[in-house]
């Protein structure tokens, strides 16, 4: 499903400048998609660091979840 919006000229820009020049000429929809899971990330990693028992729990995870990667091979 897609819809509209109204942006300002100057953001609607500096949105497709960095489609074209860092997301290698992604769309608009897709570098806005990029953009909202970098903002997204960064918010998580703030929580982790303003809670020290939340970050051993990620970490704590994370290595058991590495234990149990394999590699693939073809």
């Amino acid at each position: 499903m897609q819809t509209s919006m109204r942006v300002d000229q100057a953001n609607r820009d500096r949105l497709a400048r960095i489609a074209e020049t860092e997301l290698g000429g992604a769309t608009l929809d897709d570098a806005l998609g990029v953009l909202l899971f970098e903002h997204e990330s960064r918010r998580a990693l703030a929580r982790l660091a303003a809670d020290p028992e939340m970050a051993d729990d990620y970490l704590r995870e994370s290595s058991e979840l590495a234990d149990v990667d394999t590699e693939v091979t073809e």
